[in-house]
């Protein structure tokens, strides 16, 4: 047999030279990229109910690529007032053709994929926020790390809002919920889309949104003492898909102890044998447990909290070491939790929503029994007790162990 070597024949040097040929006239790059000269860049997209026509209505802001960074710039000797931000609305019957409408008001393609927060009025969310959750599961560009709250108050002032010490809307929020979150136990643990799509798919759990207020607007105020547009505080109660009340600070702390997710909770103290003096304790460590007993349709819940504090502020006149002043502050932050865990229940049956879960708890720890109760849970809730055990330990008093003394 003879073997014929090929890589020296005219045939393949036209061959090599014809691929060549080839590849060099493919265009580079990706087929579907985009000059960042042609994209406007959203941040924060609100979606809300116009109140003339009753249709849709999604507004956007977007990072001003005039403004250089900052509100104001030297421009051939002079200042620019140019805002880091430009906002654009636009209304449909569907939120998709509200979308593309925007389209029609902006000089650049909009770009969803650095959008940070997303607003859903109070309008919109009492009629049921399922038609936005269809858009941002559909839309590829839509990152689920978007932080989602319901606003009280003027959604479109805090969308054309600036912050003091913030460049845009988007980020501000962020920083101002994960502030709150860390220090405060005063909004629910929702910190993105993705949570919001879990919380939604779970069994026997009613979904929970951190609440935004927006504040009034002062007139003519100094340049030094703008107001903070927004307070973050407290939540948005569901039922399925539509709001139907909030939780101020105080029930969403007790929220948090049900759930296990409260995390620093400032508790405010009348001093043992000296009541009209007041103290603080902050707890910086706390665990939960939660046990379903059932009988019949009779459903009653265990639950155990264990707090452990620190004194922060001691305006008490002494601060005794016996044993039982100790057991008397320990009794005083227990009762205290206890009242906040007390109110946000009492609110939950009050509202019809099982935001604790305690239909998930029975899902997963006794399946059968959850088969059997899953079509009359929204009539059981309201009906469900909860035995509350509470253990309160103030660690520490703080750097110091006695207090300031004058004389």
């Amino acid at each position: 047999m003879r073997i014929v070597r090929t890589e020296n024949s005219p045939f393949a040097a036209v061959l090599s030279l014809i691929l060549i040929f080839m590849i060099l006239s493919l265009p580079t790059g990706c087929w579907d990229r985009h000059e960042p000269d042609v994209l406007g860049i959203i941040t924060m997209a609100a979606f809300d109910i116009d109140r003339d026509s009753g249709l849709l209505r999604v507004g956007v802001q977007l990072a001003n690529p005039l403004a250089g960074g900052t509100a104001q710039k030297q421009q051939g000797g002079g200042v620019s007032d140019r805002s880091p931000i430009w906002v654009v609305e636009a209304t449909g019957h569907t939120v998709f053709e509200a979308v593309k409408n925007l389209e029609l008001l902006s000089t650049r393609k909009l770009l969803w994929t650095h959008i940070e927060t997303m607003l859903f009025s109070e309008e919109l969310a009492k009629r049921g926020i399922r038609p936005v959750l269809d858009f941002v599961d559909r839309e590829r560009q839509v990152r689920l790390i978007a932080r989602p709250f319901v606003v009280q108050g003027d959604i479109n002032r805090l969308l054309e809002a600036e912050f003091p010490l913030e460049q845009f809307g988007g980020s501000a929020l962020i920083k101002q919920f994960l502030s709150i979150q860390l220090e405060l136990s005063v909004v629910p643990e929702v910190d993105s889309m993705r949570v919001l799509f879990h919380h939604l798919a779970m069994p026997g759990l009613e979904l929970i949104l951190p609440r935004a207020v927006v504040l009034e607007k002062e007139n003519n105020p100094p340049k030094s003492s703008k107001i903070n547009p927004v307070l973050i505080s407290g939540a948005a109660v569901f039922r399925g898909e539509r709001l139907v009340g909030f939780l101020d600070n105080k029930e969403t702390t007790g929220y948090l102890w049900v759930t296990g997710n409260a995390r620093r909770a400032p508790l405010v103290l009348k001093c043992p044998g000296s009541e009209d003096e007041l103290l603080t304790v902050e707890v910086f460590e706390s665990k939960t447990e939660l046990r379903p007993e059932i009988k019949g349709d009779k459903v009653r819940f265990k639950l155990f909290v264990r707090a452990e504090g620190r004194i922060q502020d001691f305006a008490c006149p002494e601060l005794p070491v016996e044993e039982a002043f100790i057991n008397s502050l320990n009794r005083r932050m227990a009762a205290v939790i206890r009242n906040e865990i007390e109110m946000s229940l009492e609110k939950a049956r009050e509202l019809g929503a099982d935001v604790f879960g305690l239909g998930n708890i029975i899902y997963r720890m006794k399946p059968q029994e959850w088969e059997r109760l899953e079509g009359k849970w929204k009539e059981i809730f309201p009906e469900v007790m909860v035995d509350i055990e509470v253990e309160a330990i103030i660690r520490r008093p703080g750097l110091i162990v006695e207090p300031v003394k004058i004389r």
